[in-house]
């Protein structure tokens, strides 16, 4: 397209083109963008968010040429609302789905009528908000439409009226830290109102020149922001659905969802939503919207992972092998492992290590071997906490009950050339419950928490906690000395199973009895209906020893009956399988606070 020194319609393909332009210009800026985030959630994706929102339209828009310019924003806006991600992605979907009803029917429209359409646009898409934020791109919007209002009064060329939209859309990103305390903390513009700006600067552009610039290969750009200030997050998962169903209602749906979470936003029109909303319980979402229609897209994404991958470098944090946190989880969460010692017929092997779980199991079921196992040494915790402390300014390390193994002792001689930078945490607990505890000092540390009020956090946690733990027979406590040869024989002649916690001092206990498996499946149901409160967030533990099948029922139960934040599943360690033996399983649930 040649230079043009006045447009005076629009049509489909100056819209195309121009939009095309303005999503360029997001996607080259989205680094920047990411870096620049800090409402509502300090999360560094906005950048991203929009650049893959806009990518969406872009595939779709693309394949409009020669249809009115109706068609082609009515097919643009339902492929934003089917691909939008984050709040300014959602937003700018619901925008153009109002544009789009604005112009239906039309094969182009005036410069008059475009200011009218972004006004429309604008109110229709402050009405689809529960809690509109101003400062955000949303205030870009309601004050750009408005320059455009005014000036197209008396004028009618489009570029000077885009050009007057694009200069009162500077200004009021301008003004975004005035009007929201957080940006003006950081030093910052509003994300995604500086996305809206860059778009229209891309539209500008087009139609004063005629170029068209927008990458091939449209990639997501993942940034730590600079202006990260930590916080508590209320609602963990950042969770968004698109539903296709008849009868679909936008307050409806806003009502049926709005007890789950917050910021809750729900975009769309007919037959066609998009969900946005900040949630501990995201599998509930999906369930209800179920429900109502069809789910053509969800996705979830972990915003306290998010900040913890942002925030390391201030706290290490060591535990021991029986903490039973899976591999991938411990070097995502940057948690350093110190393994325990599994001796074998004199050879001694590293927990997890060097010899594989099913060997171990295989061996001790034999038992033909002699098997024991053997607590880290001071040295093995120094070394640990020496290359945890040349990254991390702290280490906090936490390991299995003192009352159950020497490791608490090991760690404790280890710290103390240290001094405090280091601080030792008797969990009082085992298994999951030790790796669990881990996490949450993690989680407590992304939330800005010093090390001392995480350890307050952590022995009110342990405090709070609740912990059930049956062995597949008591054949394998009875080799340990933990129990005696007689009460093993009669128990397992009478397919009698304990089941075991944890005192306050970290001490077992035989807490009730089971008769079989299922028997002592249905009493551990009894027990956490009993004596958990049902209104109370959990975070869950399920270990066991060759019973996926069982901790699936276990992971199902607390699911559907009480508030289950995190579920984590996986056979234990090693050292403790020898101890605890096959068929084992339990549940620890630490409370969420």
């Amino acid at each position: 397209m040649k230079k043009r020194n006045k447009i005076e319609r629009l049509t489909s393909e100056i819209f195309i083109n121009a939009v095309l332009n303005g999503i360029g210009k997001v996607i080259k800026a989205q680094e920047h963008l990411n870096k620049i985030n800090v409402f509502p959630v300090p999360d560094g994706d906005t950048g991203t968010n929009l650049a893959m929102t806009l990518k969406e339209g872009a595939s779709v828009i693309k394949e409009s040429r020669g249809l009115k310019l109706c068609e082609a924003v009515r097919r643009f806006s339902e492929a934003l609302i089917l691909g939008a991600k984050g709040n300014s992605g959602v937003i700018l979907s619901q925008f153009f789905l109002e544009f789009a009803e604005y112009t239906k029917g039309k094969e182009y429209i005036s410069a008059r009528e475009f200011a009218e359409a972004l006004d429309y646009a604008t109110e229709k898409t402050y009405e689809a908000l529960e809690n509109p934020v101003e400062g955000t791109i949303l205030t870009v919007m309601k004050d750009s439409s408005r320059a455009a209002l005014k000036v197209s009064k008396k004028e009618k060329d489009l570029i000077k009226v885009i050009l007057a939209i694009y200069r009162e859309a500077q200004k009021s990103l301008e003004r975004t830290p005035s009007l929201l305390p957080r940006l003006k903390k950081s030093g910052v513009v509003d994300s995604g109102a500086k996305g809206f700006v860059l778009f229209l600067e891309g539209i500008l552009e087009y139609v004063r020149e005629g170029r068209v610039d927008l990458p091939e290969e449209i990639k997501p750009v993942e940034v730590k922001s600079e202006y990260i200030e930590q916080e508590e997050l209320e609602h963990r998962y950042c969770t968004e659905a698109v539903v296709k169903g008849e009868g679909l209602e936008s307050h409806k749906l806003k009502m049926l969802l709005a007890t789950l979470g917050g910021s809750l936003i729900v975009m769309g029109a007919g037959k066609l939503f998009h969900i946005h909303i900040h949630t501990n319980w995201p599998q509930k979402v999906f369930e209800l919207l179920k429900e109502k229609g069809e789910i053509l897209k969800k996705k979830v994404d972990d915003m306290l992972e998010m900040n913890i991958k942002r925030s390391k470098g201030e706290l290490g944090i060591v535990v021991d092998s029986t903490a039973d946190i899976p591999l991938d989880l411990a070097h995502e969460l940057d948690i350093k492992v110190v393994p325990l010692q599994i001796i074998i017929d004199g050879a001694s092997y590293l927990d997890g290590i060097d010899i594989r779980r099913e060997e171990v199991i295989e061996k001790l079921v034999e038992g033909k071997s002699s098997i024991t196992t053997s607590q880290p040494s001071p040295h093995d915790f120094k070394e640990a906490i020496q290359e945890s402390l040349s990254k991390n300014k702290k280490v906090l390390v936490i390991t299995i009950s003192s009352a159950l193994s020497g490791t608490y002792k090991s760690a404790l001689l280890a710290s103390e050339e240290f001094k405090d930078k280091v601080f030792v945490l008797d969990s009082r607990m085992g298994s999951f419950g030790t790796g669990l505890l881990a996490i949450r000092a993690r989680e407590k540390q992304a939330a800005g928490y010093t090390l001392e009020e995480i350890i307050e956090h952590l022995n009110q946690g342990i405090d709070k906690s609740y912990f059930l733990l049956t062995p597949g027979s008591l054949t394998y406590l009875a080799r340990s000395g933990r129990v005696s040869e007689t009460q093993s024989k009669i128990a397992n002649f009478l397919k009698l199973r304990p089941i075991f916690s944890f005192k306050k001092d970290g001490s077992l206990y035989k807490k009730s009895t089971g008769f079989g498996t299922n028997g002592t499946l249905k009493k551990m149901f009894k027990l956490l209906t009993r004596e958990l409160i049902p209104s109370m967030t959990y975070d869950f533990g399920i270990p066991h020893v060759l019973s996926s099948e069982i901790a699936e029922k276990i992971k199902d139960f607390v699911e559907r009956n009480f508030r289950a934040r995190k579920v984590l599943t996986g056979e234990v360690t090693p050292v403790l399988s020898i101890h605890t033996g096959p068929g084992s399983f339990g549940v620890v649930a630490i409370p969420v606070f």
